[in-house]
């Protein structure tokens, strides 16, 4: 029984380090191409890829690790902005986390954890002094990369779900 618990608990570590590689490599290819990081939120790439086969605690964990090793290695997302795409991400973790296992559709539940992790994020503009109309809009021009992320989550759920299953 210890074998197995730590056997998933290496590959999750295993899993956590690709995803990460993956949260540095998807912005930078992001921008090669001339899209802007505010509309296609490439730093949730890794998150909305993880969401359905890591565990929570390594989940919640990327949400941490991937906007950190970006803003060190390369200088982005900027502060205050780096705090709200943690917030953001933890909130959309810890939603998949808590109903990943219930009785709902992943989709459908990848869906709400998305949105909410989004707005989420208006209590943050009270401790940083930021506007409403500038998170507003924040909000409003992500809302492609919200759809971009959601069918990518959604199409790496229906192809992983059985098996994860076996």
């Amino acid at each position: 029984m210890r074998t197995l618990s730590l056997r998933k608990i290496n590959v999750n570590i295993f899993i956590l380090f690709l995803l990460s590689i993956i949260s540095l490599v998807s912005p930078i290819i992001t921008h090669y191409f001339g899209f802007k990081g505010t509309e296609f939120l490439p730093l949730f790439f890794a998150l909305s890829l993880g969401a359905y086969i890591l565990n929570p605690i390594f989940l919640i964990l990327l949400s941490f690790v991937s906007p950190i090793l970006n803003y060190f290695l390369t200088n982005m997302p900027m502060p205050p902005t780096l705090y709200f795409l943690i917030f953001e991400g933890v909130v959309f973790a810890s939603v998949i986390s808590v109903m990943k296992n219930k009785n709902i559709s992943f989709i459908l539940t990848s869906l709400f954890a998305f949105i909410l992790g989004r707005l989420s994020s208006v209590i943050l503009t009270f401790i940083f002094d930021i506007s409403i109309n500038t998170w507003l809009n924040g909000v409003i021009f992500g809302h492609k990369g919200i759809i971009l992320n959601w069918i990518f989550a959604s199409i790496m759920y229906l192809i992983l779900k059985d098996k994860c299953n076996e």
